[in-house]
């Protein structure tokens, strides 16, 4: 028994760090936005495996839904609840997408409001067709998230049915994706 106990908290030990390590191995970078196009493919190796098993968050594959994260605004600062962001940019090509934020545990951010991502059907486009989310711990007009008290934040931007270009890497890298712009810092 004492060996079985061992063993498993030292695999465990050893593996978990690398396990957390994944998103940084994003094989697809833009700005603050990543994705790795194995996530949800039967060519994941085990270590992407058990970090979307562990996460829940990508189960499709690439062809149903990509899935882009950025865990920091277009200056690589890292997303903190106590800054307020806008994250602005045109409605991606896809079937319908989603902007949602989650706190440093993976969890939506609870709040008042009940309002944890706004999508293709519910947001408030600009005249000119672009979009803007402020991204703030304080009441904002217009499309807002609330960032709550989270220490950090991270935003994930889910297309549902892609267009073609987001399914090639290169392409996918030199594309407009949104911005995530800080606006201000309570610190």
């Amino acid at each position: 028994m004492i060996v079985v106990v061992a063993g498993t908290s030292a695999g465990y030990f050893t593996v978990k760090p690398v396990v957390n390590l994944i998103p940084l191995w994003s094989n697809v970078k833009n700005g603050p936005w990543s994705t790795n196009f194995s996530m949800g493919s039967t060519g994941a190796n085990p270590y992407v495996r058990a970090w979307v098993a562990e996460n829940g968050l990508m189960a499709l594959n690439k062809s149903e839904v990509i899935y882009l994260d950025a865990y920091s605004d277009d200056d690589a600062n890292p997303l903190v609840s106590s800054c307020d962001y806008i994250i602005q940019g045109r409605a991606p090509d896809a079937r319908w997408w989603d902007i949602t934020v989650y706190d440093q545990d993976g969890f939506l951010i609870a709040n008042d409001q009940d309002r944890y991502s706004f999508s293709s059907t519910d947001i408030t486009f600009e005249p000119d067709g672009s979009f803007k989310i402020h991204l703030s711990n304080t009441y904002q007009q217009g499309n807002w998230l609330p960032s709550g008290n989270t220490k950090t934040m991270s935003i994930y931007l889910r297309l549902h049915n892609p267009g073609p270009a987001y399914l090639d890497a290169r392409t996918l890298q030199t594309m407009e994706l949104p911005h995530i712009i800080k606006e201000s810092s309570q610190q």
